[in-house]
């Protein structure tokens, strides 16, 4: 792989992080501003996002059906679209809607922290001091964000607790479900289907069709913005990237996200962190750091 080419995949890489910060104030101000439920937002977006994938997918001329033509595979991917994809975004949006972009964001990168206590327990071996550090620097900056440092109060609201953690359990699904398939299907067709499985099911229990929602030139810019910017692209950015810089480097860029989406709520919504925030923001942040700066790349 020449310079260029590893200079490139760089910039790719950091952009998917921008790109999906960025999308998260974009959902802050449709709650806020324009009055739309996550109960909305979630099921549309991800059908939209899951048709777009396909199609993305079908003119690069991989076999998108391959996938359902294997029972087991069929299985594992319906239950990725429902208790992965669908969890993780209903959960996220929820979560942006009770707290913010910025908070939310943050929670969901405790997913590294609870893989690390899961994969602990499940093999019986206790964590080596990376990962203990990594757990302690997520634990520490949830506590901070939560409470300020003050056990007795709350900064966030006890509904936007869960939301958060439910947030961080789902991605954990999210990362961990599709793995098996990811290996032998298209990742564009798995987590097409998986969009539309969520979106789809999401629709059908929260009908989103009987909700009162008016749509106007800013929601509908915002609602593609977060399909086309906010999903398509950095998805497509993602893919590239990891082919040209591997996982752990690709990883690292990425984690600007929590960093933009706190920035842009800041600017552009007029949310406000305290010095404290910012610290536990920072410690959930280095989890992910510490954990990639151990791995080599590729």
């Amino acid at each position: 792989m020449s310079k260029k080419q590893r200079r490139i995949g760089f910039i790719l890489a950091a952009w998917t992080g921008v790109l999906w910060g960025a999308s998260s104030p974009v959902a802050q101000y449709l709650f806020e501003i324009k009055g739309i439920e996550a109960s909305w937002l979630t099921p549309y977006r991800l059908m939209a996002s899951g048709s777009l994938l396909l199609l993305f997918s079908a003119v690069r001329r991989q076999e998108i059906f391959a996938v359902w033509k294997e029972k087991k595979a069929a299985l594992r991917l319906a239950v990725f679209g429902v208790a992965g994809m669908m969890g993780m975004q209903y959960s996220f949006f929820a979560a942006v809607q009770a707290t913010n972009a910025g908070t939310a964001t943050f929670f969901q990168y405790l997913n590294p922290a609870m893989l690390i206590i899961f994969y602990g327990i499940k093999e019986r071996k206790f964590p080596g001091r990376r990962e203990l550090a990594a757990v302690c620097c997520a634990v520490s900056g949830v506590f901070l964000i939560a409470t300020h440092g003050n056990w007795h109060s709350l900064n966030v609201s006890r509904e936007g607790i869960v939301l958060g953690f439910l947030t961080a359990l789902t991605t954990c699904f999210y990362a961990v479900l599709p793995i098996p398939l990811l290996k032998k299907f298209p990742s564009e067709a798995v987590c097409g289907w998986a969009m539309v499985i969520g979106g789809l099911v999401l629709a059908v229990v929260r009908r989103p069709w009987q909700m009162d929602v008016p749509i106007d030139f800013a929601v509908a810019s915002a609602f593609f913005a977060i399909v086309i910017l906010g999903t398509i692209l950095p998805f497509c950015f993602y893919l590239s990237a990891l082919t040209k810089i591997g996982a752990v480097y690709t990883g690292l860029m990425t984690s600007v996200e929590p960093v933009t989406a706190t920035l842009l709520t800041a600017v552009f919504l007029g949310t406000a962190f305290e010095r404290v925030d910012i610290a536990g923001f920072l410690l959930v942040l280095v989890t992910g750091v510490v954990l990639n700066l151990g791995k080599r790349s590729g």
